[in-house]
């Protein structure tokens, strides 16, 4: 049986890392399975797209989850897991640790599996993996694992899950942690950036996932706005937020600018490198940090009296931001 390496991405993220992964590992024998749900976010599966290369792979497969009948995708996830067991696989790269994932990695024969950068949800995967959540999962849970049994597959992973990674974690007896700082990314595009004087703003939908109030929200907005009297700022909506809400703020020095692609991506195709890069606890203020080593970027703490809730999720996330570069931005 041949060998290969195997790469899934959900998320323009994942595929960034997945590439990132690819390079670094000097891999060969390369699958990409580039994973979509194309009727519930056109945005972020276009964005995915436009970072397939195809020729960069030895194989690509698409999986639209729009265009499978919910009661059926059981049975398209069992099909799809069948037909990868044809291969052995040195090293599998997954940027998704859901159910299905877990049944593929349990399924496939492989030496090493690596989970990829999924924004800060990496780092409370970390913690869950490392006390061993899968064991104390409650009977209801597991039956969405035991029914890929009935197909002949299996869910409980044998292997080590190992993480390549960005962020601040670290190895133990059973997990494997390869840091990385987008170098390939760095050496083959930021020779052609140049910097510029605006102020970036990530737009985050922590609204529409309740941690703040819409007010709470546009008051944080307008102090960065205030903060950085006359300078020209641009808004970058995260692709799930709403940005009705800051209808009243646009004017000739606050403009919004949707992003085609991750925000990575956006500066370095468009040779730009950024003065200053502003957000809450976005996943890219840790990214960016790791490419543009010359900008400021700037995080918003928020104050934890406006937290409506998941305060715990804040907390961690600026914990890891204040073992980075990344600095605090004080304002009222």
């Amino acid at each position: 049986m041949s060998t290969r390496n195997l790469f899934m991405v959900a998320s323009p993220l994942q595929f960034l890392n997945a590439i990132e992964a690819k390079k670094t590992f000097q891999t060969n024998g390369n699958i990409l399975v580039l994973m979509l749900n194309s009727n519930d976010n056109i945005l972020d599966a276009n964005q995915k797209m436009q970072l397939l290369n195809e020729k960069d792979w030895d194989e690509v497969i698409i999986y639209d989850l729009g265009k499978i009948i919910k009661y059926k995708r059981i049975f398209q996830q069992v099909k799809l897991i069948k037909s990868l067991k044809k291969y052995n696989y040195n090293y599998i790269f997954s940027g998704e640790f859901g159910v299905m994932n877990q049944a593929l990695l349990a399924s496939l024969i492989s030496k090493e599996i690596y989970l990829l950068d999924d924004g800060t949800a990496t780092i409370f995967l970390y913690d869950k993996i490392n006390d061993n959540y899968l064991s104390k999962l409650p009977f209801y849970k597991k039956a969405r694992y035991l029914r890929y049994k009935l197909f002949g597959l299996k869910y409980k992973i044998n292997n080590n899950i190992n993480f390549f990674t960005i962020y601040n974690i670290q190895s133990t007896k059973n997990i494997k942690v390869i840091k990385h700082s987008f170098s390939y990314l760095k050496s083959h595009n930021l020779n052609n950036c140049k910097k510029n004087n605006f102020i970036y703003i990530l737009g985050q939908n922590i609204v529409e996932t309740n941690y703040i109030n819409e007010n709470t929200y546009i008051k944080y907005i307008k102090s960065i706005i205030s903060y950085y009297n006359n300078k020209k700022i641009i808004y970058i909506p995260h692709r799930s937020e709403s940005t009705k809400k800051l209808n009243s703020l646009i004017s000739d020095n606050f403009i919004l600018q949707p992003s085609s692609g991750p925000i990575e991506m956006k500066f370095i195709s468009e040779s730009i490198y950024p003065a200053v890069v502003i957000s809450f606890f976005s996943s890219s203020l840790f990214s960016l940090e790791k490419i543009f080593h010359e900008s400021l970027i700037q995080s918003i703490k928020i104050n934890y009296d406006n937290v409506i809730s998941r305060k715990e999720v804040l907390l961690k996330c600026y914990e890891f931001l204040d073992q980075t570069n990344v600095s605090n931005l004080k304002i009222d």
